[in-house]
């Protein structure tokens, strides 16, 4: 049977009403997006919510936090006696060393820098290019290894290359039954995205549960060891836990593919995807959310910095009356409301009615993961309309398919799976509605095992609709707006 993190009164782990309500407050009142939640203090879930339409079990992109996990595939690989922190690069991949003879500091590379974002490196391959593998042993190494710091999201997919070179296992095989299903972790439900040669984007690709983030991480606080097995080198867990980086010009120093910051070891992805760990409260917070700003990342962190400096060392009295209200609070999260306009005279007009692209580029599927993958894009050729009790059915067609997705217009957020129409197996939409006039309809579309929210507008006319698609900017993900023209069929 699978182990899982068990749940506790928040009282019971030393959490106080009033700071776990301070925490809520915090979430809610910030310009952020909170998704999910799961904070655990020796063992045990104390606090663990999803703001609707996120739920329960949905898979959610991690972005970097995926090094970390990567990182205990190392770990895992340590234990083994497969991979070693001194192991050098070329000897691991003797193909491509005459790429590197002459060049300065290749003989020294090892397993330890790609490791560490101590490469040496000033620049990285494109994470699509097919030959990603060749192209990084063609890249100069400009300072050497083990002096400087560089963010190299290739370097560190390069960790999940030394372990498929060493047992012809990706990422994902190799966790599978090693580490993933002894922590409780289902590896059949996770979306990994991968490199164009098959192997798991070990920088930013793993798609996974709140909980999941919190069992690996939870892996690191038992030191590598779950249930009496050892299943982390405990070379490696000293090393991941230590400073290896002080050149990362901030605040964070960099352990072994983890963030060092004051008290706390993070596996940290873009837009507020987290699992922290904080050893002297012997507690672990995972969140997933959208934060679309430094400051506010900033302000979210300190929630949870103060959340966890709240935790006593006993257990804290709660009334009654402050249990139920939070059981209703948890029960009932959600993200704010969706704009919300009805016009059923105007739906009703355009049952029926199809638009074909004609010139321009219309966007409806995730493909700002494109990121990852370019066979995840999905242009639109077609739009179809179809009016129902006042929602929309919206038939769309790309070149790999076509699917019939729900659109609410009644202020709230329907969830369906559509099938995939490109090689993208992200599936989870959520699409609402609203008139901005008689002629301009404005959807809202969420796929949920992203991070991003775009919209997608149109203006119709008698002979169409100027089709315009738009990402609410994250910072370091943006994506300019597209527009295109569709005439009616």
């Amino acid at each position: 049977m699978m182990r899982q993190i068990q749940s506790v009164h928040p009282g019971a782990a030393g959490i106080s009403c009033e700071a776990v309500n301070h925490f809520l407050d915090v979430l809610q009142e910030l310009n952020t997006e909170p998704h999910a939640i799961l904070a655990a203090r020796h063992g045990q879930a104390f606090l663990e919510g999803y703001w609707a339409p996120y739920g329960k079990g949905v898979i959610h992109g991690c972005q970097s936090l995926t090094k970390t996990v990567t990182g205990i595939a190392l770990g895992a690989a340590m234990q083994e006696g497969i991979l070693a922190l001194d192991d050098r690069l070329v000897d691991l991949f003797p193909e491509y060393r005459s790429l590197t003879q002459g060049c300065p500091w290749w003989d020294e590379l090892q397993v330890r820098h790609i490791a560490t974002m101590s490469a040496g490196m000033d620049s990285q391959p494109e994470v699509t290019a097919p030959d990603w593998i060749e192209r990084f042993f063609r890249t100069k190494i400009d300072h050497r290894p083990g002096t400087s710091y560089f963010y190299n999201s290739i370097g560190c997919s390069m960790v999940g290359a030394c372990i498929r070179k060493r047992t012809g296992s990706g990422l994902l095989e190799y966790l599978s039954e090693r580490v993933f299903r002894k922590l409780g972790i289902d590896p059949d439900r996770l979306i990994w995205h991968r490199h164009a040669d098959g192997l798991e984007n070990g920088s930013g690709g793993f798609v996974s549960t709140v909980r999941d983030n919190a069992l690996l991480m939870e892996l690191y606080r038992c030191r590598g060891i779950w249930k009496g097995e050892r299943l982390l080198s405990e070379e490696w867990v000293d090393f991941a836990l230590q400073v290896q980086n002080t050149h990362t010009g901030g605040e964070a120093a960099y352990g072994g593919l983890i963030w060092i910051r004051e008290g706390c070891f993070v596996a940290d992805g873009a837009m507020g995807q987290w699992a922290m760990l904080f050893p002297d409260k012997d507690m672990v917070v995972s969140i997933q959310q959208t934060i679309a700003s430094p400051e506010v990342d900033a302000q979210v962190r300190k929630a949870v910095v103060e959340l966890v400096a709240k935790a006593q060392d006993t257990p804290v009295l709660w009334t009654g009356e402050e249990s139920r209200a939070l059981e209703k609070r948890m029960r009932t999260l959600c993200i704010p409301a969706p704009a919300y306009g009805e016009n059923r005279a105007r739906l009703r007009s355009l049952s029926g009615k199809t638009l074909r692209i004609v010139h321009g580029t219309a966007r409806f599927f995730a493909d700002d993961l494109i990121i990852f993958d370019k066979a995840y894009e999905a242009p639109v050729m077609s739009f179809g309309f179809e009016e129902e009790n006042g929602d929309l059915l919206l038939t769309v067609t790309a070149e790999g398919g076509t699917v019939v997705c729900p659109v609410a217009f009644k202020g709230y957020r329907p969830v369906c799976n559509l099938k995939p129409v490109s090689a993208n197996p992200v599936r989870m939409a959520s699409v609402t509605g609203s008139f901005q006039d008689a002629d301009s309809i404005c959807l809202e579309i969420r796929w949920l095992e992203s991070c991003r929210v775009h919209h997608l507008i149109f203006r119709f006319d008698d002979e169409g609709a100027d089709i315009t698609t738009s990402r609410i900017p994250v910072g370091g993900f943006d994506v300019p707006d597209e527009t295109a023209r569709a005439v009616w069929v």
